[in-house]
């Protein structure tokens, strides 16, 4: 399996798993979004989980799939923020409408006005990489690093998975 086909089938696994439609998954090729280092986005008025070729052709296959589960989960938040999914009890209209504020105001992490730390900070963020971290454990019996800043917010948020 090339990675191209890793990077499909990791968000249609995740999105299974989430109990969501699965994300149309593109490919883009982007010098700039090369240069500042994006190499995945969630695209949530077309629901797309786009890939950086650049990045796809040179990635190690476990590390597409820890993205794919962090996009894919990016996906999750905006069918709750949308009320298109009431099946998850561990998510409340409290977080639910911070992720909706988050993602009206979102901090980019390439934007130079933005620490990394403003963007690691976000709930949505926080969320989805506690989401790609347990299931990367659980699937693969690996566990993913977790930046230190966010590292308590995210450990507690592991056992509602």
């Amino acid at each position: 399996m090339d990675n191209y086909e890793v990077a499909i089938h990791g968000v249609a696994l995740a999105a299974r798993i989430l109990n969501i439609k699965t994300p149309d998954v593109q490919f883009f090729n982007d010098k700039n979004y090369t240069k500042i280092g994006i190499n995945s986005v969630f695209l949530k008025d077309k629901w797309i989980i786009g890939f950086n070729e650049a990045w796809i052709e040179s990635a190690d296959p476990l590390e597409i799939q820890v993205t794919c589960f962090h996009e894919t989960r990016h996906a999750f938040q905006w069918k709750c923020i949308n009320g298109d999914y009431s099946g998850n009890r561990n998510i409340d209209s409290e977080m639910v409408d911070i992720w909706n504020s988050e993602m009206s105001n979102y901090n980019q992490p390439t934007r130079s006005d933005v620490p990394e730390e403003d963007y690691l900070k976000q709930e949505i963020e926080i969320d989805a990489i506690a989401f790609a971290h347990y299931l990367t454990k659980k699937l693969y019996n690996v566990k993913t690093m977790i930046p230190n800043i966010i590292r308590d917010k995210v450990e507690s948020k592991l056992p509602l998975y």
